[in-house]
């Protein structure tokens, strides 16, 4: 079975995958359109940010190991009901986030060969099934490919960045005052570029040696994530603009792949996106078939198959997605209300663990970053729709006030 587990190499590669996902591509081109001189500050002061979240998320997985992830330490530091509700929070966000990611790998495949916008949806629905019969594998089999996929990329995104680099250098250091308003609203868009380092508990029974494994593959992550967005950040700032009419990523790689710079970010989209969706789609089927095995879920939703794999949760969350795309599609729904939604939960889901972690760790440095992440996350909430704000809170009075939690508890027998 030992061999059969991932390494620190494997799980920083799946995180580094997971977290860097449709965000490497869309926020540096923002950043730097809002922000000009200040961008490489701004992407150092998030990538600290995001270093401390990591860093405490690894650090509740280690001291609360399980596939259900985080809300071990919720119930250890609040009880049974705050760790119930960091569960529903997750699972609410993980029910639609994953469809913007798929139709972002979507979209970029239809601008690239001139698909039709009714091809988008259904680009994404094959994109999820490709990706259910992945997470049927193995877990290691998934690690080996997101690290196959993040090498690939951190090396196809450094090179380019350090040739426009070198081709048009510019200093990152900012020379004039800047307009805090602007700086505050860049920070607050660039903060998404540090969500995914929660689902890391989910996996803490997937690896070797845990107290090893999970710190070495965080350092390994995070440095990856780390490394690109900055240097990343730095290429955008560096190119010329009055030779484009607006930002896109591609124009980093350009000077390094040519005309083949548009099919190669097509490609990073789609492999990246792909990566987020096997890491949290892999990380919350996990935490759903241990709540099924405790009698808290359907206990059908508790089912492996024979490479251990949580099939069911898989396929119900599949099955979710599929609906979501249909509905939007359709126009029932706009990828904005799906984005607005997922964010709230998965903002209110990392609020409650900074918390926890706030009150079981007695480290001042510790404590201090626990502060700084919640003050960032409230700041984030306040900033969210008042529609989403209002499911929020539905969803956690509901959780609250029953006395089986949640509504489909049903006894294993």
């Amino acid at each position: 079975m030992k061999n059969k587990q991932m390494g620190p190499i494997q799980l920083g590669g799946l995180l580094a995958g997971a977290v860097l996902g449709s965000g490497v591509i869309l926020l540096p081109p923002m950043a730097e359109a809002k922000l000009g001189d200040w961008t490489v500050t701004a992407w150092l002061i998030i990538m600290a940010l995001g270093a401390v979240f990591a860093s405490l998320f690894a650090r509740l997985a280690v001291a609360y190991p399980g596939s259900e992830g985080v809300p071990i330490a919720i119930r250890k530091a609040f009880g049974e009901k705050a760790a119930q509700l960091a569960s529903n929070y997750i699972i609410c966000a993980v029910c639609v986030g994953p469809v913007p990611v798929m139709m972002t790998a979507a979209e970029s495949i239809a601008h690239t060969f001139n698909l039709s916008a009714a091809q988008i949806s259904s680009t994404a629905a094959f994109m999820v099934l490709i990706c259910a019969s992945i997470l049927l594998r193995r877990v290691t089999f998934v690690s080996t490919i997101s690290l196959i996929a993040s090498i690939a990329i951190g090396l196809i995104m450094i090179s380019g960045s350090l040739t426009t680099i070198n081709l048009n250098p510019v200093s990152p250091t900012p020379v004039n005052t800047p307009d805090f308003s602007t700086l505050g609203s860049s920070l607050l868009l660039l903060f998404w570029a540090i969500i995914g380092w929660e689902i890391i508990g989910n996996y803490s029974m997937e690896v070797r040696n845990p107290k090893r494994t999970i710190p070495l593959a965080t350092i390994i992550g995070v440095s990856t994530v780390s490394i690109v967005y900055l240097l990343t950040g730095w290429a955008m700032h560096s190119i010329d603009k009055s030779k484009h009419d607006f930002l896109n990523i591609a124009q980093i790689v350009t000077p390094l792949l040519g005309g083949y710079a548009n099919l190669t970010i097509m490609l990073i989209t789609c492999i990246l996106c792909i990566c987020t969706y096997l890491m949290i789609i892999g990380g919350i089927s996990r935490l759903i078939a241990t709540l099924a095995d405790k009698g808290k879920l359907p206990s059908i939703l508790a089912k492996t198959n024979a490479n251990n794999a949580p099939s069911s949760a898989i396929m119900l969350l599949c099955f979710i997605h599929m609906v979501n795309l249909l509905l939007l599609h359709n126009g029932v729904v706009s990828l904005e209300e799906l984005v607005a939604f997922a964010n709230v939960f998965f903002l209110a889901n990392s609020l409650i663990a900074v918390g926890a972690a706030l009150k079981i760790f007695k480290s001042p440095a510790v404590r201090l970053s626990c502060l700084v992440l919640s003050f960032g996350f409230c700041t984030l909430l306040a900033f969210s729709s008042s529609c989403s704000l209002l499911v929020l809170a539905t969803v956690s009075i509901l959780t609250l006030i029953r006395r089986r939690i949640p509504p489909f508890a049903f006894a294993k027998k």
